[in-house]
């Protein structure tokens, strides 16, 4: 039987329908946001914060999928014994990203169809389960996932509550499908659009027997990457997890058939797409807003002035208050020199020496060596929670 006797391309039509002009208007937003977001940090403290990010967006992608991680212990500097302590999908989901975005970042010719190509979902789902055990690759009948394995390939049919995913057979022609219309939109707008869009289908066709949630967010991760849109100060998956049951029912309505003869003229519904588009689209507006708040100036300001005075942590390391005034000058500019540093404590030479070796030791200053010259911001995963309030708050409904 032929995948279009089973469930052929039309299912996913229109692809990319007439978006009505509150979704344009959103989709007109991010760009803006974003530009405006990234121009509030320096590079140095842009790399820092990028790294805490891709912790970000692996704790919320995993609890999104119940699986909760304690954010701590994936860092890249957290102690052996407690990263093993973790599951490894969640140190390889940090790997992939930071993997890819690299990837993505040296090979700035790649065009933009590639990042729909059903290759290049199955080559992120492969990297995604690198060095899985057999007891993480076991499914549910007793057989094993294979990593970057198509179902079409491995032949098998998928019911995910009450989502039929569309034939085993159906896979491939709709992915090279979906890969032919959003690949080849011209404008950044219409390719923004696509993203979320596809996102959707991409969930619908369920491509991979398990593993899909993980792959299709971090598709859109890298599709807005490629659009210029993802600066490493934002995480989409955390805006997802924090609403995870409006992501799922909107992913869910976006599933069901079309609702008679004004809801598109596709299988599925057109209303629900617009639906999930606009939801996906205000998403990524309300974690960059929520990153412009956590970097504004007199925010960061007060909060350092409060964590200073209050946390055990610094207070048991013999760290003054006057230092937070240092620090956050650090913070706002990205370097700073050593002798500038301690003149912003405001103290005296030899004291000041003394409390930026603890700041040193503590991780909130890093130096190249101990009489390096320049300084930069360091931002272990302790001290973000505190100075990016709700960071990493594991949410009710999202376990």
């Amino acid at each position: 039987m032929s995948a279009e006797s089973v469930l052929g391309n039309h299912w996913l039509e229109p692809l990319m329908p007439v978006f009505p002009c509150e979704i344009l208007q959103l989709a007109e937003q991010v760009p803006f946001q974003a530009g405006k977001l990234s121009a509030m940090v320096s590079p140095p403290m842009l790399q820092r914060v990028g790294g805490l990010l891709r912790v970000t967006s692996s704790f919320y992608s995993n609890l999104i999928e119940g699986q909760f991680t304690e954010p701590v212990t994936l860092a890249p500097t957290a102690p052996k014994r407690h990263r093993k302590e973790l599951t490894e999908l969640a140190m390889t989901h940090i790997g992939t990203q930071q993997a890819f975005e690299r990837a993505l970042a040296v090979h700035k010719n790649l065009p933009w169809e590639t990042l729909f190509s059903p290759a290049f979902v199955a080559r992120l789902h492969k990297r995604l389960f690198l060095g899985a055990g057999d007891e993480q690759l076991s499914l549910s009948d007793g057989s094993q996932l294979v990593p970057g394995q198509l179902r079409d390939v491995a032949g098998q049919e998928v019911l995910v509550g009450n989502h039929a995913a569309p034939s085993c057979q159906s896979v491939s022609p709709m992915l090279k499908r979906m890969q032919q219309v959003y690949g080849r939109l011209p404008d950044a707008r219409s390719r923004l659009l696509a993203v979320m869009a596809y996102h959707h289908r991409l969930a619908w066709v369920h491509p991979f027997v398990d593993g899909n949630g993980r792959t299709v967010r971090l598709v859109t991760h890298l599709q807005l990457q490629k659009l210029g849109l993802v600066s490493p100060l934002w995480s989409l998956s955390r805006g997802l997890a924090r609403q995870q049951a409006s992501y799922y029912a909107r992913l869910a309505n976006a599933d069901k058939p079309r609702r008679g003869n004004l809801d598109g003229r596709g299988q599925l519904t057109q209303a629900g797409l617009f639906e999930f588009v606009g939801f996906m689209l205000e998403t990524c507006l309300d974690q960059m807003r929520y990153t412009e708040q956590a970097l504004n100036i007199s925010n960061m300001r007060e909060r350092l002035q409060t964590i200073f005075a209050w946390d055990e942590r610094i207070k048991r390391a013999g760290i003054k208050l006057e230092t937070a005034r240092a620090l956050h000058v650090l913070l706002t500019q990205g370097t700073l020199s050593r002798a500038d540093f301690k003149i912003f404590t405001g103290l005296s030479d030899r004291v000041a020496t003394d409390q930026l070796r603890s700041l040193v030791q503590l991780g909130l200053v890093e130096s190249a060596t101990p009489k390096a010259r320049d300084l930069y911001p360091g931002l272990p995963i302790w001290f973000a929670q505190l100075l990016f309030p709700d960071l990493h708050q594991r949410m009710n409904a999202a376990v």
